[in-house]
């Protein structure tokens, strides 16, 4: 657990499938045994693809990673990282795979693998490379006392663990990333960028007063300068109504991460991430959701433990969207 903790962008928090799984979700849908599916119309995504997803390090073959993606059909990428690679290198290979990348991840406190704010002019100009609009903080700005244990963690460390650890974040925590996320964004904003914040189960977790920090961000922060990013997965695993989050956010909501859980979760990192599709996040309800809001990207994110392959699992759940986004019903 240790190393796949400290390995991968989740510790902060704590791709090719057959023809038959195809016709086994196609099966599942409603009208599908009759050859009807039931239809409504489409919507105007393609659906894009976290890069976490696939666990890639700096050393594996993005070129033909990214070429394998598009023949699946994915359009866009967001970065979780750099993968030790510069900005131009990076922005050759989507080009080459007829790949575009309008949002990365950036971290709060500097982490190996990841982009930071130690260097926003650069940081910017990586941006500016890549073609991205979008640089999404994908965790709180975390104190000493959680940052210091995740740069080292105790043997034995595990998501109980990582959950205990993360429900230590009290009210003033939220406030000062609420400030902290309002400072960068106003400065990437004079370079030209724009800010988000993306969730997590911790986001959720009940403080004093009736609410958590989700909640405070989005009334702390300034809508001139945040934007949000939106995991389904993680709200629906920390028992959020997503209707009443999209109403919450409203205009604010620019990006989505599109991801299905087998169950609600354990503790505020536990996540049973399954196939899109196959868990109780309710896509039907949500397409209408997006039917009607301002999101600008979507991406795919699945996370570990998977079914077959991550491989296995972006082709699987590119398939099911296309399918949904088309006008069928799941």
């Amino acid at each position: 657990m240790n190393e796949r903790f400290r390995s991968s962008r989740r510790r902060w928090l704590s791709t090719m499938a057959g023809a038959a799984a195809a016709m086994t979700i196609a099966a599942a849908r409603p009208g599908a045994a009759n050859g009807a599916p039931a239809k409504r119309s489409p919507l105007k995504w393609v659906p894009g693809l976290q890069l976490y997803t696939l666990g890639l390090k700096g050393g594996d073959d993005l070129g033909a990673v990214f070429k394998a993606l598009a023949a699946i059909g994915y359009r866009e990428v967001e970065f979780p990282g750099n993968y030790g690679k510069p900005a131009a290198e990076l922005r050759k290979l989507l080009d080459a795979a007829g790949l575009a990348a309008p949002a990365v991840h950036i971290a709060p406190r500097a982490t190996g693998g990841m982009w930071n704010f130690d260097d926003l002019p650069r940081f910017a100009e990586d941006l500016k490379t890549l073609g991205a609009k979008y640089a999404v903080v994908p965790i709180p700005y975390l104190p000493d006392r959680i940052y210091d244990v995740l740069q080292r963690p105790p043997a034995g460390f595990n998501e109980e663990a990582a959950s205990k650890l993360f429900a230590t974040l009290q009210t003033d925590d939220w406030k000062r990333t609420a400030d902290f996320l309002n400072e960068k964004g106003a400065a990437l904003g004079r370079l030209g960028m724009r800010l988000a914040y993306h969730n997590h189960g911790m986001d959720f977790a009940p403080l004093p007063g009736g609410t958590d920090g989700y909640r405070i961000l989005v009334e702390r922060t300034d809508p001139a300068l945040l934007d949000f990013e939106l995991d389904v997965g993680w709200a629906v695993s920390a028992k959020q109504d997503v209707s009443a989050l999209f109403k919450l956010l409203g205009g604010r909501l620019k990006l989505l991460h599109l991801k299905d859980v087998q169950r609600p979760g354990k503790g505020v990192h536990d996540l049973a991430s399954c196939d899109i599709g196959t868990g109780i996040v309710k896509w039907n309800e949500l397409v209408e959701l997006m039917r009607h809001s301002r999101i600008e990207h979507a991406f795919v994110e699945q996370e570990t433990p998977f079914p077959t392959t991550p491989r296995d699992a972006v082709k699987n759940d590119y398939r099911f969207l296309t399918h949904l986004f088309a006008g069928e019903e799941s």
